[in-house]
């Protein structure tokens, strides 16, 4: 198939390789990402920027200032997975530059059945980001009893719910959704601030009449999503309960190994693109690492590239990384599958496959 002639474009990526296994499974990533560019017609420039539990016994930080300045530069950011220092990111990235939008998109494929519990699965997680309890508010009121402040605003509700729809309103106009936004609150005992993010979702839903909107007990959707799986589209909650979500959605789908996530903020034109697994240390240099969660992440920075920056050809190049990951699942023999997902190929050996159907052709932008 004729390639689409584009002039180039280069943009500048933040490159966080993090810690454990983190190192390699970038490694694939930014393979299949070269493989794109190639026959894309942009370009990706790489600027290091240590951050983790190694930088941190290191120099004494997590997150060195001069990799937050890489970061404020770049276009984006392509992140692997960091140990202990979690919460140094969540207070470093996503709550300084204001990344209020989470997304972790859980797919599963027939040859994955198990561990997928259905072949049919395609859900996106919307996980609100910056407020709720990962505030990260607590405090010690008299000895040994705490409290944890979660905040949670009209602003926030709003913007996340008008994401959340325009989101699925993406997704539906692709072919790949069903229309329809669940929300999950525990409204029932947060009367006050859960309540107030259910008052907004379902005002700012009249605003969608193409876009079914239903709300379910957070408890309720767990069920739900072990049951019937196949049934949800857009699920949408507030940042711990869609944390937990997305997590269980992941795993439904096949496993953590395979699921990305995105901190976007759309206005600012800022995103930061990582797998939502940890960093597993104890397998770091086996090559069992399973890198398709970070190369999907990948595919989301491509996606978010093309959205804010209206360029049609990043935008196309993000579909080719499932296409590529959705070849290999369906198309190839199961020893060429990842560790995780009951094959034989090391985490390199997988990267090499998924960029090579985009080199030869197998897969390509039309």
């Amino acid at each position: 198939m004729e390639m689409i002639k584009i002039p180039k474009k280069t943009y500048e990526i933040c490159e966080i390789p993090g810690d454990g296994i983190g190192p390699e499974i970038v490694s694939a990533a930014k393979e299949v990402l070269q493989a794109i560019q190639d026959v894309a017609g942009f370009k990706l420039r790489y600027h290091l920027a240590p951050c983790g539990d190694k930088v941190k016994e290191e120099t004494g930080t997590a997150i060195p200032k001069e990799s937050i300045e890489i970061f404020r530069r770049s276009d984006a950011a392509l992140k692997g997975p960091v140990g202990e220092n979690v919460r140094d990111f969540v207070v470093g990235f996503r709550q300084e530059f204001d990344l209020y939008a989470n997304i972790r998109p859980a797919i599963s494929y027939p040859s994955i059945c198990p561990p997928a519990l259905r072949p049919d699965i395609n859900i996106a997680v919307i996980r609100e980001n910056s407020e709720g309890l990962y505030k990260s508010i607590e405090n010690e009121i008299v000895d040994g009893v705490w409290t944890a402040t979660g905040v949670y605003t009209v602003k926030g509700s709003e913007r996340i719910a008008k994401f959340s729809f325009e989101y699925a309103r993406k997704r539906l106009k692709q072919g790949i959704g069903k229309g329809e936004v669940v929300l999950a609150t525990k409204k029932n005992i947060f009367r006050k601030s859960h309540g107030m993010f259910y008052e907004v979702f379902e005002s700012v839903s009249h605003k969608y009449p193409d876009i079914k909107f239903t709300h379910y007990y957070a408890d309720a959707v767990c069920a739900y999503l072990v049951r019937r799986p196949q049934d949800f589209d857009v699920i949408t909650s507030e940042n711990l309960l869609a944390d937990l979500l997305s997590d269980l959605a992941g795993e439904v789908a096949g496993g953590l190994g395979m699921t990305a996530g995105t901190n976007i903020n759309l206005e600012t034109k800022m995103g930061l693109f990582e797998p939502t697994h940890g960093c597993a240390p104890d397998i770091a240099g086996t090559g069992k690492a399973d890198p398709i969660g970070q190369i999907r992440a990948a595919g989301l920075m491509l996606e978010f590239l093309g959205t804010v920056h209206n360029d049609e050809k990043c935008t196309k190049a993000s579909a080719l990384v499932e296409k590529a990951i959705e070849h290999l699942l369906t198309r190839e023999k199961k020893d060429n599958f990842p560790v995780e997902l009951g094959g034989k190929s090391n985490t390199a050996s997988v990267g090499r496959k998924i960029a090579g159907y985009i080199k030869d052709g197998t897969v390509a932008i039309k």
